[in-house]
């Protein structure tokens, strides 16, 4: 079974030392935190507030344009999305940190996605420890990006580190469907239930738990549980009739 997921890969930034770049800071991590809820308009609000503060190190700036390129790449404008990531590395010290990861973002734009993963190793070299490096490979490498670089191995090893970086909502899914991509259901159990328990709400989780089970020898549980997802939620249903057709 192959679970194709679109994860935010979202980013939070160091602290700085002028009291202007300190309430950008703060106002690119309510951004951030809104992007995590999918609340795109009040995000992009905070984050053109954060860089209208003015004498931000380059660091920070950097940091927010590629904020805003995830934005406007996740409400489909990709035009715009490139102009953030461009600008942000061109607002990078060269070879820096951020100069590398903004670039990686604009190859990702491009389809240039083997120059992607060479700037994100470059990223890694410098901060081994972001969670964004991470994150955004496991994307490549779960088939985000064609069949080509779609390597489920690689994706768990990068999702895991991403995870135990920031251990988010959005990064424990992708955690939980990389197992999955892989037939390890029965370690993807746990996840889905903790996420259930932070979203009870979202059927998804509900139904990625079910197909669990299913595939896990708990077929009774896992019955129930898909059916309950795909009563109530019409993506759900959509998926278990195409389960039922295969």
């Amino acid at each position: 079974m192959r679970v194709i997921y679109f994860l935010t890969v979202l980013l939070l930034l160091s602290s700085c030392s002028n009291r202007g770049a300190e309430d950008a800071k703060v106002l690119n991590d309510e951004g951030v935190a809104l992007m995590d809820k999918e609340e795109y308009s009040g995000a992009s609000s905070l984050f053109h507030q954060a860089l209208n503060k003015g004498n931000l190190p380059p660091e920070l700036s950097a940091g927010i344009l590629r904020n805003l390129s995830l934005l406007h790449s996740f409400t489909n404008f990709k035009d715009s999305a490139l102009f953030y990531a461009k600008l942000g590395y061109e607002k990078a010290e060269k070879n820096s940190y951020f100069f590398f990861l903004n670039k990686a973002e604009y190859m990702l734009l491009t389809d240039n996605v083997q120059k992607a993963i060479e700037n994100y190793e470059r990223a890694k070299e410098i901060k081994s420890d972001e969670m964004a490096i991470y994150n955004s490979l496991g994307m490549i490498y779960s088939g985000n990006y064609g069949d080509k670089y779609t390597d489920y191995d690689k994706a768990l090893i990068n999702n895991m580190k991403a995870y135990e970086i920031a251990p988010r909502e959005p990064l424990e899914e992708a955690l939980a469907t990389s197992y999955m991509n892989i037939e390890k259901y029965q370690e993807s159990i746990p996840l889905w239930e903790d996420l259930i328990s932070k979203n009870p709400s979202k059927m998804e989780y509900h139904f990625q738990l079910g197909v669990a089970f299913l595939f896990s020898g708990r077929e009774e549980e896992g019955g129930k549980k898909v059916e309950y997802a795909a009563d109530r939620d019409a993506n759900c249903r959509k998926m278990l009739d195409e389960m039922l057709t295969e």
